[in-house]
């Protein structure tokens, strides 16, 4: 019974030196981790908004496919962000040929998420058998202006993300 006694006297915890010296480990790798894991958020949200783009040239080429038609993919650089569809290879989009469905506004643009940019954004045309008439590359920006990638059109129509020669 007295042994019983005596663990339990002696049981305090930790002590004060024991305490800062965790919190001390604690607080160096947070400064290490830290800047990491913001540059890792940032380069994250930038390929979002790559693959965001590459869903939408895909979307325009898949249309040009199954209405056996052209479509053009006409893009409003900084500070609008924002692109639409039109059928034929004309752009600006004429009146009656922009396309309008789901994501669009009445006018048929569609904006980028989370206030990303394009920075470089010639018009990309589908031909009717999906391949690009006018074969270029787009380059997406996070809104902070720190990383970005380029959005390459082949001429076979094949839509891939690459990385990007220099930041503007």
């Amino acid at each position: 019974m007295k042994r019983a006694q005596n663990l339990l006297v002696h049981s305090g915890g930790f002590t004060f030196t024991e305490l800062a010296v965790v919190i001390a480990l604690i607080g160096i790798v947070s400064i290490i981790t830290v800047p990491w894991f913001v540059s890792f958020l940032q380069a994250e949200r930038t390929r979002g908004a790559a693959r965001e783009l590459v869903s939408l040239l895909n979307q325009a080429r898949q249309l040009a496919i199954t209405r056996n038609t052209p479509f053009s993919v006409e893009i409003l650089t900084s500070p609008q962000d924002r692109l639409r569809f039109c059928s034929g290879t004309t752009t600006p989009c004429p009146g009656g040929n922009v396309w309008i469905g789901a994501g669009t506004d009445l006018n048929g643009w569609m904006g980028m998420a989370n206030g990303d940019r394009i920075t470089l954004g010639p018009t990309i045309t589908f031909s009717a058998l999906g391949a690009a008439i006018t074969a270029n590359t787009l380059r997406v920006q996070d809104g902070q202006g720190t990383s970005c990638l380029d959005v390459v059109v082949s001429p076979s129509g094949r839509i891939r993300i690459t990385a990007a020669g220099s930041c503007p």
